[in-house]
């Protein structure tokens, strides 16, 4: 447009390529080149809708080229006239002149940490190796540690800070992945704890509550009510049905969280090898898998084992649209939860297993509360 700065940027792969008669299929929500749930490639159909939007509100657009075989090209712009600088916010009481004991191996993402805090008001002290720390401990009021770090983790660095001769009960604040679940444990050893990548309001939120003391008489760290006995009082076989291994790790913690354990399956194939070499009474089925979907192989379940002799299925997919539940059903699935999975709905189609009948056929499965009916029809 005339009269107006504009900033290309342009991504270019030499991957498989998208073929031409479906290129128009990336900017359209919930959509994917390949539509069905038998794919290699995940997602939700979401993510070049977003940038799109994200594109378009700051004056700019998206727009993708492809050779088949060869690879993708995306440009997308962005409108760089008028836009405002960026002004710190104005010192906290609480902030001003605090020194911070800033600990992350990453030195972009320490240097970062410490100019935001410099802005705020605050004295940081940064150190990529936490061995450094502990031979000479520097004066601190509050610390930020990065969870991850290969010398030494940093739940590890809090618990060596805190034992030390100098320490004097301050708050530790822990930089963790989006996907980290604090345990009993953890929560003794820190204040709070913050996901990276950093939101710079959130993490200042948290360090204004943390040194200002307004939740002195609440926990740090908001819990989930869940019930950890819940595996030792309704003990199941579980086998999770999951291709990606970030998921598999997340829901694998959730299910310890409630008391269980689980094998792990990465496509429908292996699912149904696993049945075929042990029982389970619960299947956590993922509905888009690749080689086999989880359609198709709870069909294949029901096809093979009649009611009352197969595991209990349950579907977990990221898709919300009407009648992908029904669909769900429709093949044999015998609940449905979404994802990402939340520990109270994961808990709660647990407990509705209790429905579950005896197995006498597939092989013979264990019973663990004794149903001596069909209550699954």
């Amino acid at each position: 447009q005339e009269g107006k700065d504009f900033l290309q940027f342009q991504v270019q792969d030499t991957g498989i390529g998208i073929p031409s008669d479906r290129l128009d299929r990336l900017f359209k929500p919930f959509s994917q080149v390949d539509a069905s749930t038998t794919r290699e490639y995940g997602g939700t159909g979401l993510g070049l809708v977003i940038s799109k939007r994200l594109c378009q509100l700051m004056g700019g657009d998206m727009c993708v080229e492809s050779v088949e075989g060869q690879g993708t090209t995306f440009t997308f712009t962005i409108l760089a006239q008028g836009q405002k600088p960026y002004v710190p916010p104005a010192a906290h009481p609480a902030l001003e002149g605090k020194h911070v004991l800033v600990v992350d191996d990453n030195a972009a993402s320490r240097e970062n940490l410490c100019t935001l805090l410099q802005n705020w008001g605050m004295i940081p002290v940064g150190y990529g190796d936490p061995h450094c720390v502990l031979e000479a401990p520097p004066q601190w009021d509050l610390a930020v540690i990065d969870l991850n770090m290969p010398q030494m983790t940093g739940l590890q660095l809090a618990e060596r800070l805190q034992s030390g001769d100098g320490f004097k009960q301050q708050p530790i604040i822990l930089l963790t992945p989006l996907s980290w679940l604090e345990t009993a444990s953890r929560k003794e050893l820190i204040t709070a704890h913050v996901p990276k990548p950093i939101r710079p309001l959130t993490l200042r939120q948290t360090l204004i509550k943390t040194l200002s003391r307004e939740s002195a008489s609440e926990p740090a760290l908001t819990t989930t009510s869940i019930d950890p006995t819940l595996g030792s009082r309704f003990p199941l076989r579980i086998l999770l049905a999951e291709d990606n291994a970030v998921n598999q790790k997340v829901a694998l913690h959730i299910l310890k969280r409630l008391g269980y354990r689980a094998d792990v399956a990465a496509n429908g194939l292996e699912v149904l090898e696993a049945l075929q070499q042990r029982p389970y009474d619960v299947v956590l089925m993922d509905v888009q898998m690749p080689k086999l979907d989880g359609l198709e192989t709870t069909e294949r379940i029901c096809a093979q084992w009649p009611p009352g002799q197969r595991p209990w299925i349950i579907a977990m997919t990221a898709n919300a649209l009407a009648g992908d539940r029904e669909r769900c059903f429709a093949a044999g699935m015998d609940d449905y939860i979404s994802k990402p999975i939340k520990i109270e709905d994961l808990a709660t189609a647990l407990s509705r297993c209790r429905c579950l009948s005896p197995k006498t056929t597939y092989p013979q499965l264990w019973n663990p509360l004794g149903f001596d009916s069909d209550q699954r029809g």
